[in-house]
């Protein structure tokens, strides 16, 4: 768990994910934490996203089936693409993008998009007015509650590391969380 801004973000849970996404201030937030939480993906390759990478009709506010991240927005410098989930379909359907470009740009210039520590900062107040601060949560949450619940629904290691694009085994296994009462529960069932 982070403490003081050190450490792994605490993973999100459906719980925690809906009482944060309920106190953003603009749909703009609720939909980075919707593919952040829908897609495992960084936070990075998110706010670099364009409009055409989760939109098949921007105008008609129609989804993809697939969100795809480019090679060039993402650290492993691989294009990835994800399913999109009904409840994320849902959410692009609502939310209003621009007509083309970044999905989220800037507030302030046309040609960037939205800085990370603008989402970071609307992500801490959301978690403050949710009641949750100092419980280790930050942008990376969402990731890390992506891939802790494929692992709890049974997926194997390698199915998980298939769906994030993670290259070793190592470093897709220190974003699961492991509960005690999973522990408990293997024991119990040995």
């Amino acid at each position: 768990m982070k403490f003081l801004r050190l450490g792994q973000a605490t993973p999100l849970c459906p719980i925690t994910f809906n009482q944060i996404s309920n106190h953003f201030a603009t749909d703009v937030y609720k939909l980075f934490l919707g593919l952040a939480w829908y897609t495992g993906e960084r936070p990075e390759a998110i706010l670099r996203i364009d409009v055409n990478h989760v939109y098949a009709d921007v105008a008609k506010r129609q989804p993809r089936d697939t969100v795809i991240y480019p090679a060039y927005n993402r650290k492993d410098k691989k294009t990835r693409q994800v399913d999109t989930h009904r409840v994320l379909k849902l959410m692009l359907a609502a939310y209003q993008p621009p007509e083309s470009g970044f999905l989220f740009p800037s507030l302030y210039r046309a040609d960037q998009h939205l800085s990370r520590q603008a989402v970071d900062k609307a992500f801490r107040r959301a978690v403050k007015k949710a009641g949750l601060e100092n419980q280790g949560f930050s942008l990376y949450s969402a990731r890390r509650g992506f891939i802790t619940r494929l692992n709890e629904q049974g997926c194997d290691v390698k199915l998980i590391q298939r769906i994030t694009g993670h290259k070793s085994l190592s470093s897709l296994v220190r974003y699961i969380e492991v509960s005690d009462a999973q522990i408990k529960n293997a024991i119990d069932n040995f």
